[in-house]
């Protein structure tokens, strides 16, 4: 990303290494693949740890050589640093921000400039680990444009931090052992991130206390180059070779986005980098690959391709939904043009200067970094000033949109949660149905799924005369027993941790109902059924009613917010959505339904009847009112009216009703 690509030799003159230039454009194609289709390279976003791995290499050889001969300078390091990142990441989070501004709500707009403004002070990654909205219905990261800047963050700390340590370390200690003291530096990092992630998975994957053990290898490498420590042998250099690039590939296909990365998983491809980069210290022993001429030519172009590559793939996704093939392809095209025209027209530039040190510090950092972090803060701060940055007539089209699609965890009463609280099993405000006083024998627990069926439930509750509480976490099944196999892993700990506070007050609810996206648990573990089982087995040892809620079927193609962007998105527009009903959410639904029946006190109920009648599902609710929130979830105005057409065509269903009324009740869509 933002490595120069020589070398420098004992005398200081550069020798230009055509594979690293190649190991880039594996990096960089790897993450331009993955950001394009996740499914063609599971284990693309490993690129940017290569590219870890070449950062930390060549800074290591250059100071260790140069500090040899006595020609180090921490000031030419720096001016050098400069002139090769900040102009063209300064040029695309301008641009960023420019285009933020035309299209996107106020909110995302001001989110944008807030990322532009740490970005500019080589904060991005610390900004993103403390700010961004990673709760379940936030916008997806894949719609954040300057996101892919933590990685310039985390390099750019290092380039601040590494030559002092590294400068300091090697007047009084001997090379040999400053090599193997970087060596346990960067395990002691990996030790690190697999020991946080577990706790604080956002502080594993954006920080550098974390990260530095990728960087820290390919300094490994570089002092051993350094000092003279290169394998010689012909045959140990192959193997070496075709180790690295096997650790890579794996890596590329093995790795995917929901494992527990980083931590010890970063070592293969980061390790495989390394021995890349130390096999070819001789060129009779590097890969074909990655010397021929198109890959080099890629890997000149990867630090532009890096930055532009994002923000057009981000900003396509917010505007017009997941991109087709085609569009993808478009993407790749326009990134490469940009890439040739930045390189071209602004990296060869200013990376030719000869000019100071205070020089290029203010021509290319100060001045231009001021231009973009001023009226970043104006977008910030501008209506707290007093300033009329959006107009009156769109900010008024903006709220009816969104006061007509609001989710179910936009309102108090709807208590879903990224991780529980003991207050939330107490909380009233998590009590919703019929007047004060009334009985509280249900317990509505799961994940957003459970939480957009509240709106429901209150409909029955009503009618019936009863009161329910509700409690949901984001992405967690409704599971007595460890959670992990079967959530992501940033999710666990949240997911296990309000796990436990459920099952310490399970025993005041005569029916525990279930509801989640149970199609996704099934499809991450085969186990997830048999635990579901055994646990609604146990519910109903202790004397609890288990009523299992079946998920609501998927609407495929349907785009949220795509109302509120049309306002400003050219050529968006949100045609009305008929699909058929989802056979997956029905096949699935058909297993919870065959769980209920074998098992006694065990009920069922099955929104779909009435969400989709003739197995047709809209997006428009007879009033006109937006009836999905997204593709999987309702609305509240949809969930409403969802119970409404339950209980006045059949009644409230018997799974929801209390066990004394049960004889009188109209058991509907449910079965023991």
């Amino acid at each position: 990303m933002s490595q120069y690509a020589e070398t420098p030799t004992q005398e200081g003159a550069r020798e230009y290494r055509k594979d690293i230039d190649g190991l880039r454009a594996v990096a960089v194609l790897a993450v331009i693949a993955f950001h394009a289709r996740e499914s063609i390279l599971p284990g693309g976003f490993v690129g940017v740890d290569i590219f870890f791995v070449i950062s930390g290499y060549l800074i290591s050889k250059h100071i260790v050589l140069e500090t040899s001969v006595g020609s180090f300078s921490l000031v030419e390091f720096y001016r050098r640093r400069i002139r090769r990142i900040t102009p063209m990441m300064l040029t695309v989070v301008a641009t960023v921000l420019t285009v933020a501004f035309l299209v996107m709500t106020p909110e995302e707009t001001r989110a944008v400039a807030k990322s532009a403004f740490w970005s500019v002070l080589s904060l991005a990654n610390v900004h993103f680990w403390r700010d961004l909205d990673t709760s379940y219905f936030a916008n997806g990261s894949s719609e954040v444009p300057l996101l892919h800047l933590w990685s310039l963050g985390v390099e750019e700390q290092f380039y601040i931090l590494w030559p002092l340590v590294l400068v300091t370390a090697a007047k009084w200690m001997p090379r040999k052992r400053l090599l193997w003291a970087t060596g346990s530096l960067a395990l002691l990092s990996f030790f690190a991130a697999g020991a946080v992630f577990p706790r604080d998975p956002m502080f594993a994957y954006y920080l550098l206390p974390t990260r530095a053990g990728e960087l820290l290898l390919g300094a490994f490498a570089g002092i051993a180059s350094a000092v003279g420590l290169v394998v010689r042998n012909r045959i140990a250099s192959h193997v070496m070779a075709v180790a690295g690039a096997l650790l890579v590939v794996i890596s590329l296909f093995a790795i995917d986005r929901h494992d527990a990365f980083p931590g010890w998983l970063a070592l293969p491809p980061t390790l495989g980098a390394m021995l890349l980069i130390m096999a070819g210290e001789s060129e009779g022993k590097r890969f074909s690959l990655l010397v021929s001429r198109p890959m080099v030519y890629i890997g000149a172009l990867s630090y532009s391709a890096y930055l532009w590559h994002w923000p057009l793939f981000a900003f396509y996704r917010y505007c017009y939904g997941e991109p087709s093939g085609y569009a993808c392809l478009l993407i790749i095209a326009v990134t490469m043009a940009l890439a040739w025209l930045s390189y071209r027209f602004i990296e060869r530039h200013t990376r030719a200067t000869d000019a100071s040190f205070r020089s290029v510090a203010w021509r290319q950092y100060v001045l231009p970094g001021a231009l973009v972090v001023a009226p970043a803060l104006l977008v910030v701060y501008g209506e707290r000033m007093g300033l009329q940055t959006v107009p009156s007539e769109y900010a008024e089209s903006l709220a009816s949109v969104r006061e007509r699609s609001r989710p179910a965890y936009s309102y108090p009463w709807i208590c879903q949660r990224q991780r529980l609280a003991k207050e939330d099993l107490i909380n009233n405000d998590c009590v919703v149905g019929t007047r004060e006083g009334a009985p509280v024998h249900l317990l509505l627990w799961g994940d957003s799924f459970a939480a957009q069926y509240v709106p429901m439930i209150r409909e029955f509750a009503m009618h019936a005369g009863f009161r329910f509480r509700n409690i949901a976490v984001g992405s967690c099944p409704p599971m007595l027993v460890d959670p992990a196999p079967y959530v992501d892993a940033r999710r666990a700990p949240d997911c296990r941790h309000s796990g436990e506070i459920v099952e310490r007050e399970l025993g005041r609810f005569e029916v525990i109902a279930l509801a989640a996206a149970w199609t996704n648990y099934m499809q991450r573990s085969q186990d997830f059924l048999p635990e579901i089982l055994k646990q609604v087995e146990e519910l109903t040892k202790r004397g609890h009613r288990v009523l299992l809620i079946g998920r609501i079927s998927a609407l495929e193609g349907f785009e949220r917010n795509c109302a509120e962007r049309a306002l400003r998105v050219p050529f968006k527009s949100c045609p009305e959505l008929v699909r058929p009903i989802d056979r997956e959410v029905e096949r699935t639904n058909d297993v919870l339904r065959d769980l209920a029946k074998n098992i006694p006190n065990v009920f069922y109920f099955d929104a779909n009847r009435w969400l989709c009648p003739q197995n047709t599902c809209r997006d428009i609710t007879l009033l006109g009112a937006p009836k999905y929130f997204d593709p999987t979830h309702l609305t509240v105005a949809g969930a409403q009216e969802l119970g409404q057409l339950v209980v006045r065509q059949t009644g409230v269903p018997a799974g929801f009703i209390r066990p004394e009324h049960l004889s009188s009740a109209l058991e509907v869509g449910s079965s023991r």
